[in-house]
């Protein structure tokens, strides 16, 4: 009876250490806590839906290209931007903060805000978009309620999810705090495309974009929330409406529009499109690792092309493929 005893202390022991290995990222606050074989999901008033679903589905695509994961989730060899571990004990899990109300994510961003030292602008950006990655690279917070209305039903942030949840792995696995947004926003894209093959994460208001766009734009060939990206991209290129790799390296998220959006993915898309660029794709990743910033002439560098154009020339053909799809 005795070593019976000892013997339930010490699984009661290893399974404590288990649960709080991961750190807890934010005071006075209680969460259900979950765990996958990767991930540490929190929720607060509501359920692990859409993480429970699909946090294994982001590894599976991101281990599949950057295979370094392994180790750094495995053996608890992640590390922040500054050089912190994201665990107490191997192995290291991503966590996943799932929040039901509008108070309680306020709670969170101003913890975040003290911490982070954000201004308004960064502050307002979440509560309007109801999630953010941290910038230490260890959590993504997805908020399902309005944080502006004190009533009101749950929001599915099935597609969020996915796409913010792979650009956080990407830059944690780049050791960056300031990846190219064309990156991480591409990876996303592209991790959402691998799952759902859809893109349905959009920085700006499609339609209202293309209600005042003067330009020459064809209506035959719009990006739609709820349809694949590749075939509408694929009538764009061979009409030559098409983004450059200037263009799309010096996107930015408060002037993104739909063609800029889907060349990010479609860039991310070629640039890991055979066995060959996927193992540049990683060279890309660990040059961020070892602290070099990832800009248009390393990319070139990487991948092994003069100047753009000739990088333009492969890319283009690529997307005019049946291999874009």
């Amino acid at each position: 009876m005795i070593k019976a005893f000892r013997l339930l202390i010490v699984v009661a022991v290893m399974a404590a250490s288990t649960v709080f290995a991961q750190h807890q990222h934010f005071k006075n606050l209680e969460w259900r806590e979950r765990l996958t074989d990767h991930f540490a999901l929190r929720a607060k008033g509501t359920n692990h839906d859409p993480a429970r679903r699909y946090a294994e589905k982001v590894w599976d695509e991101c281990v599949r290209v950057l295979p370094g994961l392994e180790e750094d989730f495995g053996q608890n060899k992640f590390r922040t931007p500054g050089g912190a571990s994201g665990s107490e004990t191997a192995p290291y899990r991503f966590t996943v903060y799932l929040v039901g109300s509008g108070h309680d994510y306020t709670t969170v961003l101003e913890q975040e805000q003290q911490r982070s030292g954000w201004d308004a602008n960064q502050l307002q950006s979440c509560r309007i978009t109801r999630n953010y990655g941290d910038p230490q690279n260890r959590y993504r917070v997805l908020c399902k309620a309005d944080p502006e209305r004190s009533a009101g039903g749950e929001t599915d942030l099935t597609p969020v999810f996915v796409h913010g949840t792979a650009a956080t792995i990407l830059k944690g696995r780049g050791l960056s705090g300031s990846m190219p947004f064309w990156m991480t926003a591409g990876w996303g894209y592209y991790v959402e495309h691998r799952i759902f093959r859809l893109c349905r994460v959009h920085y700006i208001d499609f339609k209202t974009y293309y209600a005042n766009e003067k330009a020459d734009f064809k209506r035959g060939a719009t990006l739609g929330a709820d349809e694949s990206w590749p075939s509408p991209l694929k009538k764009m290129c061979r009409k030559e409406i098409r983004e450059t790799l200037d263009s799309v390296c010096k996107a930015e998220i408060l002037s993104l529009t739909p063609n800029q959006s889907g060349y990010i993915f479609a860039l991310t898309y070629f640039l890991v499109s055979t066995d060959e660029n996927i193992k540049k794709y990683q060279k890309l990743v660990e040059r961020s690792r070892q602290g070099e910033k990832i800009t248009k002439s390393v990319l070139l560098e990487v991948y092994g092309y003069e100047d753009d154009a000739a990088l333009e020339k492969d890319w283009y053909e690529f997307m005019e493929s049946r291999e874009f799809r």
